[in-house]
């Protein structure tokens, strides 16, 4: 039987994550691939107490349908965090639950973009966020990031020249390269997009995993009503009770809801009340705090293993909070190459072509530091070191 399957469809191939899974059944391999919490930072018995309390006092009302919105204290405590963490008023009627933030991403991909309507992206850019534009067959524009931030001149050019109906960021711990836009940066790209007719998507889950104090200014505040923020309760709490948000100014706010009701009525309630609840009765950024500490322990002991065992012809982007580094190799030489060699020795990257989307054969890569222990980082890199070091013999 041949199946007649919509056009858009065989736009959007699999993830190389699912490529990466095929390797990761192996008990020897040393992974730095996916993005994944660690999972010692699950508050496993404070959510099992919290469970407890739930089904205790509100069973049946959790078992049933709820808001398409979300639970309204759960958007009333992320109203109150953003107020507390960044000074941003944002109004709980101006937040939307979702299955993740990954979910809000497409409902606002569905909401704005027609066949070949333009989505600027910053190079490189989140795999996920590129599949997604990709299924509503969006075109590309890509503007280059610089340690700072991305780059301001070419941004302009690129909006001027495309018209963009959307633009794509992710200022904070930036997903694959761990740049943080600096204050400057932020305020001149806002300078810049605030002229033109042109929607911001801010996606934020690291923007709490950081190692420093410095300031962070969410572009929301400084562009409110261009500025669609996205936050998830992934890489803070748990990525298994898919939990995502996206703050919006009513109008689109309006149509968002609508796609969320059509797509699936309401994220789950039961793990809306379940968070709540666990963020009722514990202290939030203490855990956060818990988790900052670990993560920075495993990025110091991956740059401090890096520094020791690659070659000087590699650079690493610095970073400053967040679960990634992004490696630079020489010229020339192919991370996607190199990501078969190095399964071969037992670990695992993502190589960098899937956050590119008109590059092939990129010399750059991405490793995640959250998810693995000190003595398998220090191991990892070095297998991974050796095998560059074969590469730059050839």
């Amino acid at each position: 039987m041949s199946h007649r399957f919509a056009a858009r469809s065989f736009r959007v191939e699999d993830s190389f994550i699912v490529e990466i899974f095929k390797y990761l059944q192996d008990k020897e391999m040393i992974s730095f691939s996916g993005g994944f919490p660690n999972p010692d930072s699950f508050p496993i018995e404070a959510l099992r107490k919290a469970s407890d309390i739930v089904f205790r006092q509100e069973g049946k009302s959790v078992l049933q349908y709820a808001q398409t919105e979300g639970y309204l204290p759960l958007r009333q405590f992320i109203s109150a965090r953003y107020k507390k963490v960044y000074d941003l008023d944002i109004p709980a009627e101006e937040i939307l639950i979702t299955s993740g933030s990954q979910q809000a991403l497409d409902f606002i991909a569905k909401t704005f973009l027609d066949p070949n309507d333009k989505v600027l992206l910053e190079e490189p850019s989140y795999l996920g966020a590129i599949q997604t534009f990709n299924s509503y067959e969006a075109g590309f524009i890509t503007v280059p990031l610089n340690e700072d931030g991305i780059d301001l001149v070419k941004l302009e050019k690129a909006l001027i020249e495309h018209d963009p109906k959307l633009i794509y960021v992710i200022p904070n711990f930036q997903n694959p390269s761990g740049v943080t836009y600096s204050e400057t940066n932020r305020a001149q790209f806002c300078e810049i997009v605030r002229k033109f007719n042109v929607i911001v998507i801010e996606d934020d889950p690291y923007g709490e995993l950081h190692f420093t104090n410095q300031k962070r200014t969410p572009l929301k505040s400084l562009l409110p009503e261009q500025v669609l923020l996205m936050g998830s309760f992934s890489k803070t709490v748990s990525p298994g009770l898919r939990l995502g948000w996206v703050c919006a100014p009513k109008a689109i706010y309006k149509k968002l809801f609508t796609c969320k009701e059509a797509s699936d009525l309401h994220s789950s309630n039961l793990d809306q009340h379940l968070i709540t609840r666990y963020l009722q009765d514990n202290d939030y950024d203490e855990h956060i705090a818990s988790i900052r500490s670990l993560y920075k322990t495993r990025k110091e002991t991956m740059v401090s293993a890096i520094e020791s065992f690659f070659p000087k012809e590699v650079r690493v982007y610095p970073v400053y909070g967040g679960m990634f580094l992004w490696v630079i190799l020489p010229q020339g030489m192919s991370s996607l190459d190199l990501f078969y060699e190095a399964v071969k020795e037992k670990v695992v990257f993502v190589p960098g072509d899937p956050f590119y989307v008109d590059q092939k054969h990129v010399n750059a890569l991405r490793l995640n530091f959250s998810n693995a222990s000190e003595a398998d980082i220090t191991e990892g890199i070095k297998r991974l070191a050796e095998v560059i070091k074969q590469q730059l013999k050839k």
